[in-house]
Order: structure tokens, then sequence, then C-alpha cells
């Protein structure tokens, strides 16, 4: 498998979150980062309150393997459990999925993942899941998925997994769980994408950030990183091209 099969820019920092980018310096990363061989991009929705799929839409080619999260309409609180169907609706799904198509320019997607998932909607989310799979079937999106939050120490039921293709999780230092159900899910074939790496950019020191990306692809996922200058992307390419040829 090539090293750019491997690699997603992340885009949360394009949004603002890390830090204010104006948006010729976005376009120049990403016109940048897709002439040295990155065709996968993670974004969501939420970031920059759609800005950044508009940027994608822009800037990105058509063959260009994009995923995307789409939001619950209220933000869970894993303290004050509900239902899902308080959090997600099938109107919801397909009118926020068809507003991040026409921002990115694209009538379907490589990729759409639950925003946000709490471990005790396992029992009642067959029909949210379901849903997603007509998006598969109405070619919407090639794959679905869920995307898990820091902090989350459960595995992931049965019931869930067989709905799902893909599933984006935290993996730092501090979020080390996904370890133990990951084999299960490469068995599966699920791909697991996972983000954080760097504790969104808490960790500067370049040692740590390479043992952390080499540890992150000897587990034979893929990863998501965020870049926000030209110099990480030299460097994080070329690490990646000498970890995983």
């Amino acid at each position: 498998m090539k090293w750019s099969k491997r690699l997603y820019l992340g885009t949360w920092q394009f949004g603002g979150q890390f830090k204010q980018m104006s948006s010729a310096t976005i376009e120049s990363l990403l016109h940048l980062a897709i002439k040295m061989g990155i065709c996968r991009f993670d974004t969501a929705s939420v970031y920059g309150d759609g800005k950044v799929e508009k940027m994608l839409g822009t800037c990105l080619p058509d063959d260009a393997v994009i995923v995307t999260k789409i939001p619950a309409i209220r933000k869970p609180d894993v303290r004050f459990p509900a239902t899902i169907q308080n959090f997600y609706s099938r109107d919801h799904l397909y009118r926020n999925v068809g507003n991040s198509l026409d921002r990115l320019k694209r009538t379907s997607i490589d990729t759409v993942l639950l925003h946000n998932w709490l471990p005790s909607w396992s029992e009642d989310a067959i029909g949210i899941l379901q849903c997603l799979g007509e998006m598969k079937r109405e070619g919407i999106a090639k794959r679905v998925g869920i995307s898990l939050p820091d902090g989350f120490l459960h595995h992931i039921d049965q019931s869930v997994l067989s709905h799902i293709d893909v599933i984006e999780a935290p993996f730092n230092p501090n979020e080390q769980w996904i370890l133990g159900q990951l084999p299960t899910l490469l068995e599966l074939k699920k791909e697991v994408l996972l983000r954080s790496l760097f504790c969104q950019g808490k960790i500067l020191v370049k040692h740590q950030l390479e043992v952390l990306l080499h540890e992150a692809l000897g587990l034979d996922t893929s990863v998501v990183i965020g870049m926000t200058t030209e110099e990480q992307i030299f460097s994080n390419i070329k690490h990646i091209k000498g970890e995983y040829k």
C-alpha cells in the first residue's frame, strides 16, 4: 500500500480553532499538499462553520478522497445519557450531508461519519445506522462510520460494527484505549483513522512527533495529521515515506 493511502490531511486547524489562518495561506497549503501527493482529507461540517468544506470544494481535485463528519442536533453530554434519536434523525442527516456536498462541490463523497458518538447509543442506534446505509445504496457516500470522542473507553458493539466501515478515534500518549479493540476492527476490515496524534499541537518536540507517528504507522491504520505550515507538510511526508514504503 502506498504511503499516501495511509495519510489524511486533517483540516480542523483551518477553521481557526488552533490559530487564525488566512484563506490564501490555507489554499496555498492545500495546493502544496496535493502537489506532494496527499490525496486524502479529513474534515467536518462544523469546521469554521462550513468555511473549511467550502475551501476544500474550491481547491481539491475531483479524485480527492474526503471524509466529512456530521454533527448531532445538539452536542451530547456523557453525563446525561439520552437515546440517539434525541441527537440524530433521518432528516437531519440528509439535510446536513446535502449541505456538505454543496460546499464540497460534489454529488457524492467517500466517507460520512457521525461526528458525535456515545457508547449508550448502541442499543437503539440501528435506525440511524440504517439511514447511513441508505446513503451508501443511493451513492451519496461510499462508506459510513462514526467518530469517537476523547475519553471514549468502551468497545464498539458488534451490532454497530456490522453497519459501519470506518472508525475515527484519538490516539496519543493520553488516549490509548483503541488498542484494546484494534485487532478485532482490523480483522473485520474496518478502516481505523487515528487522529489527535500530537494532542492538537501541544506536542511540539520533533523527536516526540516522530516517535508517535512511528507508533501509529506500526498499527496498520490510517493517520489524520493537521499541518499548518509548509515545513510540517514536507517533514511529515518525508517521515511517512521512510517508515512505510
